[in-house]
């Protein structure tokens, strides 16, 4: 009767124990998030990724936040670089906070964050494609979350890290889970009056990229407009210099048509034959 007893006991505990262990959250865990610009394709935008545990019993040991198809990662945090900084990491429990830095690794897309020296935070993207959801999972060292019980924390993005959609539209970072350290992942939704949504607007890349095609070429044509007016207007008074064949040719005429030349040459012809002729006609009288 001892030994079944004893062995009754046992059974309840492990029952109990078990239930425990995969009890996971008590309470769903919030995902939203913030960005500092909306417009379609920019590359300057900063996200605020803000995930927070309300379990005042369970850890999270990891998240896995979604990144909207559409959307892609810089270039320039891809890289086998290490200590390239693409984003801070920020966390807030009852007990404290405090902030680190999250940086490249020697393998391109792997991401890892020192807390206070002794926790460290991995942080692996999938880059989302055109038409492919990727993925930022978040795994924590053991024994440490960054949101612990009752505890969140902030993911803030360097500029150019997330480059926005080049469509607007409605994006969606969904499904996104946050896994306890016992227990199975669960759908973490936006606290109240925040989004899960990214509302992207203005015009396309692609019609910015024909707009400024078009309009590429009129500015410089405008530019070069002030030369060609310039030499246009230097040219006439080039051409008014030219005016010389018209002053010649008013000239000219002076010296042809003034008939103030051929006269006199005829009166000095006359002269002296008149005068021969009165000579002649005075010796006659006298004879």
């Amino acid at each position: 009767m001892t030994k079944l007893v004893s062995l009754v006991v046992v059974m309840l505990v492990f029952v109990v124990l078990m239930s425990q262990a995969s009890a996971g959250f008590t309470k769903t865990p919030t995902f939203d998030l913030t960005t500092s610009s909306n417009l379609a394709g920019a590359t300057d935008a900063v996200y605020t990724l803000r995930a927070e545990n309300r379990d005042e019993s369970e850890d999270a040991s990891a998240l896995a936040i979604a990144i909207p198809a559409g959307y892609s990662i810089g270039q320039s945090f891809i890289t086998n670089k290490p200590g390239v900084k693409a984003m801070s990491v920020y966390g807030k429990c009852p007990e404290g906070s405090g902030e680190a830095g999250v940086t490249t690794t020697t393998t391109p897309g792997l991401f890892s964050a020192s807390w206070r020296g002794i926790a460290e935070v991995r942080i692996a993207i999938v880059a989302p494609g055109a038409t492919a959801q990727g993925k930022m999972e978040v795994t924590f060292s053991e024994g440490y979350s960054l949101v612990n019980r009752d505890c969140y924390g902030e993911f803030t993005t360097a500029k150019g890290f997330l480059i926005n959609p080049s469509t607007p539209g409605t994006y969606m970072w969904a499904p996104s889970t946050a896994h306890p350290t016992s227990g199975p992942g669960i759908e973490m939704v936006p606290r109240p009056g925040f989004t899960q949504t990214v509302e992207i607007v203005g015009p396309s890349v692609t019609t910015q990229a024909v707009t400024s095609t078009t309009e590429s070429p009129t500015v410089p044509a405008t530019a070069v407009v002030p030369p060609t007016t310039t030499q246009t207007t230097l040219q006439p008074a080039t051409t008014t210099v030219v005016v010389e064949p018209e002053t010649s040719t008013t000239i000219q005429p002076s010296p042809a048509g003034g008939g103030l030349p051929t006269e006199m040459l005829a009166i000095v012809a006359v002269v002296p034959i008149v005068i021969i002729a009165g000579a002649v006609y005075a010796l006659r009288r006298r004879e």
